[in-house]
């Protein structure tokens, strides 16, 4: 029988929980919308038992647990830092109440950092020894992983690629800075481009696609889908900025690859072509060679980045 891992993926609207075996196959799932009003306390206990639940259900003896959430994590420690998608969580213990309840190892990861190891393990960076994998969604994260390991570097933040400053003169980015790829080229940074069209009255086709709703990215490629030339200019300017991005740290970093996985995958080539061009004028020597592959995990991401996480901790215990 394959040996399995428990996986969980906790994130501002969704809490999955899972069985994997050490192909990537799903046995059981598990699906809770997560609380908007909880305490850490019940969150933490809402995770214990959906993962109970797993085990329960599959019939399974995983031997071990993970939990991929977006944030600040010390993966060390088992401690989230900081998650920006659910209110009040900061400096809470999740690995011990699972270890206790479930009586084996618990770990933890950022849920980028987990989705490259997931996409090397199992998904579109198969077969490479060196992967980048950004996350393209309401945010920008990304993940490295060297040597076929996942990288995490001295205080295990490696891999925050939307905080790498594209314009200086940029829009205000959430972490405080301007000009980060993640204020330039995210679902939040295209809400803020809709918006600025709205105001300046240079795209009637958004207007009648937003209505009276507040704009969001999505809408900007509906407009954009209708032949709106405003709106896809701004997309393909995003993926601009984002081929900007991806360029420089494949110069730096020589991957075999560059995976991407995210929502804002749903626009194409109409961000991604523009991306593609601005690697390729970005390249240096034998490093624009890295291929650029679509994330095959679609939304399990991040469960199987969680149980690729928990069997990379199994192997080198």
């Amino acid at each position: 029988m394959a040996r399995t891992v428990l996986a969980a993926d906790l994130g501002g609207t969704h809490l999955r929980a899972a069985v994997v075996d050490e192909g990537g196959a799903i046995g059981y799932r598990a699906d809770h919308p997560t609380p908007a009003e909880a305490s850490p306390g019940e969150m933490v206990q809402l995770v214990v038992d959906l993962l109970a639940e797993a085990v329960r259900a599959s019939g399974a003896r995983p031997a071990a647990a993970c939990i991929a959430t977006a944030g600040l994590v010390n993966a060390n420690e088992g401690r989230v830092i900081f998650a920006p998608n659910i209110a009040g969580f900061r400096n809470v213990v999740l690995t011990t109440p699972v270890a206790q309840r479930l009586g084996i190892p618990a770990f933890i990861e950022n849920d980028a950092s987990a989705a490259a190891l997931g996409e090397h393990r199992f998904g579109a960076g198969r077969g490479t020894r060196h992967l980048l994998h950004a996350t393209l969604g309401t945010g920008i994260g990304g993940g490295l992983v060297i040597d076929g390991r996942l990288y995490r570097g001295a205080q295990g933040l490696a891999g925050e690629i939307g905080h790498i400053v594209i314009d200086p003169g940029g829009p205000r980015c959430a972490c405080g800075s301007r000009g980060c790829l993640e204020a330039l080229v995210s679902g939040v940074a295209f809400a803020a481009r809709a918006r600025k069209l709205l105001e300046q009255g240079k795209s009637p086709v958004l207007k009648e696609v937003v209505g009276y709703e507040e704009p969001t990215g999505a809408h900007l490629f509906a407009a954009a889908a209708k032949g709106d030339r405003a709106s896809e200019a701004e997309i393909r300017n995003g993926g601009h900025y984002l081929g900007l991005g991806l360029g420089s740290l494949v110069n730096v970093l020589n991957p075999d690859a560059v995976t991407l996985s995210g929502g804002l995958l749903a626009m194409g080539e109409m961000l991604l072509g523009p991306m593609r061009e601005a690697m390729r004028s970005m390249a240096y020597g034998a490093a624009g060679s890295a291929l650029v592959r679509l994330s095959e995990l679609g939304e399990n991401t991040g469960l199987l980045g969680a149980a690729a996480v928990a069997f990379e901790r199994l192997e080198s215990a």
